[in-house]
């Protein structure tokens, strides 16, 4: 067969569809599912435009309204404090920027195929707080379910836990892989809350789950809670049953999650400007040490001073230890040389290496005692040698010279001596 008649029979066998039949499967697309009633009975709202259609619930919380222990009236006095004391803090929410608190549930952790299949949004409203909880209404309507949220209108401050790591790039992603259809999304500030709590509650707590912050801190324990990782497993049950009972359930979690955000976020501010002791002395220092970090150092140092002021010697020696920093620093060797000798009498671990450079420094260079530099150089190569066991470490050699060169020094000093007790 030649190969024009072949290319003749493959177009008889190519039939084009009528154009009955491409506007029947355009609107087959846009076919409702068969479980609108079942969730808008359930307290979901049906929402259906012109490319799509999406659920969601809305919940207004007043403004005395108490998660766990803490209530939400307190965000406004917690967000006017940072940005009056403290504009340029991670924690700091620009003035006139819009705010939201943000979480998401997905069907599953990372992947291209992993979408987000409900968006909750807390914003405050006039006299209280309203919760949006948008739904995606199946797969296949996940641009009308994206578009839904005003993250494409305009920039503002996202606070999230672990949005940084997860929420925000997974909301990236589905957003780019929709691009064509969806308008350009904004730059978003974020502040992810669960930085913030590693920062306050190293060495204090265990784990930084949400749920372990909300029991141990904000005096909130869930009843009856959906676990995260079975909310894939729940929603596309969902979808397929029709049966929204446990799907409602997933949305009580997310609910809890983001009301948890705005206690953290308030307490988080409140031990930024505590006065009285009301956590321990770690989570002291850790926030003296946060400053410290964000180059503030005359916070930090009343942070330092705070510690030390209200806490026993065995708490405070990583504190004097910062302090004494502080105060060479400021050529107040003295009192510098004071803090260190306090802080090496109960501090441990790598600190403790670090107050006996610092001390064997100071004798050194400034007072010029060069016995005790030498001692304190060689209490610091014992005790390393000892967190150190057979290895050959750079700070062992750095140790070594700084020995060599003291030993030196102090020869030289003694012979000087003797030298000008002979001329005597």
């Amino acid at each position: 067969m030649s190969y024009e008649k072949k290319l003749m029979q493959m177009k008889n066998l190519v039939k084009k569809k009528p154009i009955e039949e491409v506007v029947k499967k355009e609107e087959s697309e846009m076919a409702l599912p068969f479980y609108v009633e079942p969730w808008k009975n359930a307290g979901l709202k049906f929402i259906q435009e012109e490319k799509g259609f999406y659920f969601v619930k809305e919940t207004f919380y007043p403004l005395g309204h108490i998660h766990g222990n803490i209530g939400l009236n307190k965000l406004q006095q917690a967000i006017k404090f940072m940005q009056e004391v403290y504009p340029t803090h991670p924690l700091t929410i620009t003035k006139d920027s819009p705010f939201c608190f943000y979480d998401t549930e997905t069907t599953g952790l990372k992947g291209a195929g992993v979408l987000i299949f409900l968006n909750g949004v807390l914003k405050e409203v006039e006299d209280g707080f309203l919760l949006t909880q948008f739904v995606l209404a199946d797969p296949g309507q996940e641009v009308s379910f994206l578009k839904a949220t005003d993250f494409w209108v305009n920039e503002q401050t996202i606070i999230t836990y672990n949005g940084k790591s997860f929420d925000l790039p997974q909301l990236l992603s589905r957003w780019t892989m929709n691009r064509n259809d969806l308008p350009r999304l904004k730059h978003h500030h974020q502040i992810d809350l669960m930085h913030s709590s590693k920062r306050i509650w190293k060495g204090e707590l265990e784990r930084f789950k949400l749920k372990q912050i909300e029991e141990m801190k904000l005096g909130f324990k869930r009843e009856n809670d959906i676990p995260g990782h079975l909310a894939p497993i729940i929603y596309f049950d969902a979808v397929k049953s029709g049966n929204p009972i446990n799907l409602m359930k997933v949305l009580k979690h997310n609910e809890w999650d983001i009301l948890s955000l705005v206690t953290l976020y308030i307490l988080s501010v409140e031990l930024l400007q505590e006065k009285d002791v009301v956590e321990t002395a770690t989570t002291y220092t850790n926030i003296a040490k946060w400053f410290r970090d964000l180059k503030t150092m005359n916070t930090s140092m009343d942070w330092f001073t705070f510690v030390v002021n209200n806490f026993s010697a065995e708490e405070t020696s990583i504190a004097y230890y910062f302090v004494g920093l502080h105060l060479k620093r400021a050529r107040s060797y003295e009192d510098s040389l004071k803090a260190f000798e306090q802080a090496l009498k109960e501090i441990s671990g790598k600190y403790r290496i670090e107050v006996y450079i610092e001390l064997a420094k100071l004798f050194e260079h400034q007072v010029k005692d060069f016995p005790k530099a030498l001692e304190m150089t060689q209490q610091c190569i014992e005790f390393e040698a000892k967190l150190n066991k057979d290895v050959q470490s750079r700070l062992k050699k750095e140790l070594t010279k700084r020995e060599m060169r003291i030993i030196r020094k102090l020869n030289i000093s003694r012979e000087s001596a003797e030298h000008n007790k002979k001329r005597i």
